[in-house]
C-alpha cells in the first residue's frame, strides 16, 4: 500500500514537469511567429499568399491588424467574372398555377416628365360654403377677390338659388330646374333646401341696378333624407356601410406609376391591394354592370336596354336601400358622355342623392380637355367634397355611395396625378371622422387605357386588362369576421374579378344584417359567373381566365411573342393596324 502511494506521487510530479516543459515550448513557438503591420501595404489574395508585405516579427501583446471582410469575400454582385450557374427567370405580377402575367409596365412617369404638364385652374373662387348644422350653410364672401372680377366700379351683388333636374316628362336628362335667386351677404346662413346650390354675383351701375354677371359658381351639399325604417339602433351600429370611389382608365400600373401620394396612403395605412384584378369587358359599362350587379352585357341587353328604371332592383345599392340604407350615385364629366346613357340610361334617380344634375349645369374643359372645372372648382374635387360630406351627414345612420371620375384619367391626355393630391387629402379628411371604423371603402377602375399613343407599345396589352382595385376593411369587421378578412388578404394574389367584387359587397350586406352569426362566403351569387364568389373566401389557385368568366380574348394570362421579320403577311397586318391607331391621336 506504502509503494502504490509512492509510485502515484512520482507520476503526479512528473505529469506537472511535463505540462510545465509544454507551455514553455509553445510560448517560445508563438513569439516566433509573424504578422501583418498596420501601416504596410499588402496585398492578400484568396488563396492565402502574402505578396508585397513588410512583414516583421510578432511581438507578443500588440493587436492583429484589421483586414477589411470584402478584401477577403468578394462582393459576387460586382464580380463580372463570376458566371452564374442559372439566369434569372422573368418576374411575375400574378404567379399561380392557373394564371401567369407577367410585370410589364408602362413607364407612365418618364411619359410625364416629357410632357411638362402644368396643372391648369379653375379660376378664383371668392364665395366659399361651409356647413354649421344638418341643414343650414353659411356664406363666405371674399370683398377682394370679388373686385377683381368687376370691370369697373366697385359695387356688386349677390345672390343664391338651388337647382335639381327638371321632371317634365322627356326632358329629365336634359334640363334642370331653377327656385329663385335670394340676395346673399357676407357671413349669411341660410337653409339647405335641396343637394346643389348656384352663387351668382352682378355688378351695380351708378344706378344701383345689376347690368351683367361677374361671378357664377356651384357648391355641392348632402341634405338629408329620411331612411328606411331600420331593425333598432343597435342594429344600426353594427351595419357595415361602403364608399366606393371609381377612377376610369386606371390600370394597377398606372395607379402606381403617377398617384404616388395615395399609393403611399394605402401603404401606411395597410390597405388591401389586388394585383390580379382583372377585367371582364372591352369598355366601361360591362365592367361596371358586373360590379353593380352580377351580370354579364348579354344579360344586361336583355334585361335592361331602353328599360333602365324597370332594372333597378338588379343593382347593389338598391339591394342595401331596402334594408335602411341611404344611397348615392354620382358621376363627372358627362359630355363623355356618362357611363349610363343611350338605351342604358336612367330617367329617373337611381339613387337618394344623385349628382347627374349638378354637373348639368356647369361643366367645362381646358387645358385642351386635360382640366375638366364644374364651377371654381375641378369636377373631380367636386365630386368628392361631395362624396365626403355624403358620409359624414348619415355617418350614424347607413349608407351605400358610389362617385365615378371620369375627368381625371378618362381621356388620353389626362394627367390623373394633378387629383393625387386631392385624393390623398380626401382620405385623410374621411379618417379624422371616424367612418374608417365601420366603412368599407373601395377605390377600384373598370380598365387600363384604352386608346392613344400609349396602346402601341407592347405592355398595353397587358396595362389595358389589369385595372387597378384598393380596399380598406374596417376594423370592426377585422375583428369580428377573422376568417373572411384572413381569405381577403391572400386573395391579393389570385386572379379576381368584378364579378368577385360584386359578391363581395354581397357579402358585405350578408354580413351587416346577421352580425352576430357566423357566415360562410356565398359562391355563384353573380350570374355572370357561376364559379365566382366573394374577396372573403379563398379563391383557388388553380382558377383560369375560364373559371373566372374572362373572354379568351381579354385574358391576360398567357405571353406575347414578337412576330419574325421574315413573316411577311403577319407584318402587313401590324403595319396596317399601327397606321390605323395613330390616326386616333
Amino acid at each position: 500500500m506504502k509503494q502504490f502511494k509512492v509510485a502515484v506521487g512520482v507520476l503526479a510530479v512528473t505529469s506537472c514537469f511535463v505540462t510545465m516543459l509544454l507551455y514553455y515550448w509553445h510560448w517560445l513557438m508563438m513569439s516566433e511567429n509573424i504578422h501583418f503591420d498596420a501601416g504596410s501595404s499588402e496585398e492578400l489574395d484568396i488563396d492565402n499568399k502574402v505578396t508585397h508585405s513588410t512583414i516583421r516579427p510578432r511581438q507578443y501583446g500588440t493587436p492583429m491588424s484589421h483586414v477589411p471582410l470584402d478584401t477577403i469575400y468578394k462582393d459576387a454582385a460586382n464580380d463580372e467574372s463570376l458566371e452564374l450557374a442559372e439566369e434569372r427567370g422573368p418576374i411575375y405580377l400574378l404567379d399561380t398555377p392557373g394564371c401567369r402575367i407577367p410585370v410589364s409596365i408602362i413607364p407612365y412617369q418618364i411619359i410625364n416628365k416629357k410632357q411638362k404638364h402644368k396643372p391648369g385652374t379653375c379660376g378664383i373662387r371668392a364665395v366659399y360654403l361651409k356647413r354649421v348644422e344638418v341643414d343650414t350653410v353659411q356664406a363666405i364672401i371674399k370683398d377682394k377677390l370679388m373686385k377683381t372680377y368687376l370691370r369697373k366700379g366697385d359695387r356688386y351683388e349677390c345672390c343664391y338659388r338651388f337647382f335639381t333636374k327638371y321632371t317634365h316628362p322627356g326632358k329629365e336628362r336634359t334640363k334642370i330646374k331653377y327656385t329663385p335667386c335670394h340676395k346673399l351677404k357676407d357671413l349669411q346662413v341660410f337653409t339647405i333646401e335641396s343637394d346643389f346650390v348656384n352663387v351668382k354675383c352682378s355688378q351695380k351701375d351708378r344706378l344701383k341696378k345689376t347690368s351683367h354677371v361677374i361671378y357664377d359658381d356651384v357648391y355641392p351639399f348632402v341634405k338629408m333624407v329620411s331612411p328606411n325604417e331600420q331593425s333598432g339602433e343597435e342594429g344600426k351600429r353594427k351595419r357595415f356601410n361602403v364608399l366606393m370611389i371609381g377612377m376610369d382608365s386606371m390600370s394597377l400600373a398606372r395607379f402606381s406609376a403617377v398617384m404616388s401620394r395615395t399609393v403611399k396612403f394605402f401603404e401606411e395605412n395597410y390597405w388591401l391591394a389586388y394585383r390580379g384584378f382583372h377585367k371582364i369587358g372591352d369598355n366601361t359599362l360591362p365592367n361596371l354592370m358586373a360590379t353593380f350587379t352580377g351580370l354579364n352585357m348579354s344579360a344586361v341587353a336583355q334585361k335592361c336596354s331602353g328599360k333602365m328604371d324597370e332594372c333597378r332592383d338588379l343593382f347593389i345599392w338598391n339591394k342595401f336601400r331596402k334594408d335602411g340604407y341611404v344611397t348615392a350615385y354620382g358621376e363627372d364629366h358627362l359630355r363623355l358622355p356618362d357611363t349610363f346613357h343611350d338605351e342604358y340610361e336612367f330617367k329617373k334617380p337611381p339613387t337618394d342623392h344623385y349628382m347627374r344634375p349638378f354637373f348639368m349645369k356647369e361643366e367645362t374643359e381646358f387645358s385642351n380637355q386635360s382640366l375638366v372645372c364644374a364651377g371654381k372648382a375641378p369636377s373631380g374635387q367636386q365630386i368628392l367634397d361631395y362624396a365626403l360630406d355624403f358620409a359624414v351627414t348619415y355617418r350614424f345612420k347607413c349608407f351605400f355611395g358610389v362617385f365615378w371620375l371620369n375627368s381625371y384619367s378618362h381621356n388620353a391626355n389626362s394627367h390623373p396625378e394633378d387629383g393625387d393630391k386631392t385624393i390623398e387629402n380626401f382620405l385623410n379628411r374621411l379618417s379624422y371622422t371616424g367612418i374608417l371604423d365601420d366603412t368599407f371603402i373601395i377605390i377600384f377602375s373598370d380598365h387600363g387605357v384604352r386608346f392613344g399613343e400609349l396602346r402601341l407599345l407592347p405592355q398595353s396589352y397587358y396595362d389595358e386588362r389589369l385595372p387597378g382595385l384598393f380596399m380598406w376593411v374596417p376594423l370592426l369587421f377585422k375583428s369580428r369576421r377573422t376568417r373572411m378578412f384572413h381569405s381577403a388578404a391572400l386573395n391579393q394574389y389570385k386572379l379576381v374579378t368584378h364579378y368577385d367584387l360584386y359578391n363581395t359587397l354581397v357579402d358585405i350586406h350578408r354580413v351587416s344584417l346577421n352580425s352576430n352569426s357566423e357566415l360562410t362566403a356565398l359562391v355563384g351569387v353573380a350570374e355572370g359567373c357561376p364559379r365566382c364568389h366573394s374577396l372573403f373566401k379563398t379563391i383557388n389557385a388553380n382558377r383560369t381566365c375560364r373559371d373566372a368568366a374572362i373572354d379568351e380574348k381579354w385574358c391576360a394570362c398567357h405571353h406575347i411573342y414578337p412576330l419574325t421579320i421574315e413573316d411577311t403577311e403577319a407584318m402587313k397586318s401590324v403595319d396596317l393596324v399601327v397606321r390605323w391607331k395613330k390616326t386616333f391621336k
